[in-house]
């Protein structure tokens, strides 16, 4: 697995993807909502393509500096390439990134219907910290999650 910048071609090819798949299509968002986001000048977050064998396998969107460390405020993994570690990488990087540059913490939000989510982040070591009713779409509710770095 590699993370590489994302390339300009890579936001709506795997924002169609997402657009399609829980969570994004449980909250209604879009992929040309997806794509917009992704494609944005941010000069507060980096974004990623992931990358296996040369092929598109997801994308992360990492924030940094917010509340004393990194926030992950996307990683999507590709249905095909799922359940392979992939997710795990990306944040063990991130959380490496921390470290080296003095952070004390690594963020994330997942909504809280998304059990698939909630148990991989804890599972990485993560708890949660907020419940944010109503943050991306009205109705649903994200769980703010922390992993305190030491």
């Amino acid at each position: 697995m590699q993370l590489r910048p994302l390339a300009p071609e890579a936001p709506r090819a795997v924002a169609a993807a997402l657009a399609a798949t829980p969570p994004w299509s449980t909250l209604g968002i879009s992929a040309e909502a997806l794509t917009a986001f992704l494609q944005a000048e941010d000069s507060g977050a980096r974004r990623y393509a992931i990358v296996v064998d040369d092929a598109l396998a997801g994308v992360a969107s990492i924030r940094f500096p917010w509340l004393k460390g990194p926030y992950v405020e996307l990683l999507a993994i590709l249905p095909g390439v799922q359940r392979r570690g992939l997710g795990t990488k990306v944040l063990t990087f991130v959380e490496a990134e921390a470290k080296r540059l003095g952070a004390r913490n690594v963020w994330v939000c997942a909504s809280q219907f998304n059990s698939d989510a909630m148990r991989f982040y804890k599972r990485c070591g993560f708890t949660e910290a907020a419940s944010l009713p109503d943050l991306v779409t009205d109705g649903f509710a994200e769980t703010l999650l922390r992993k305190t770095l030491t």
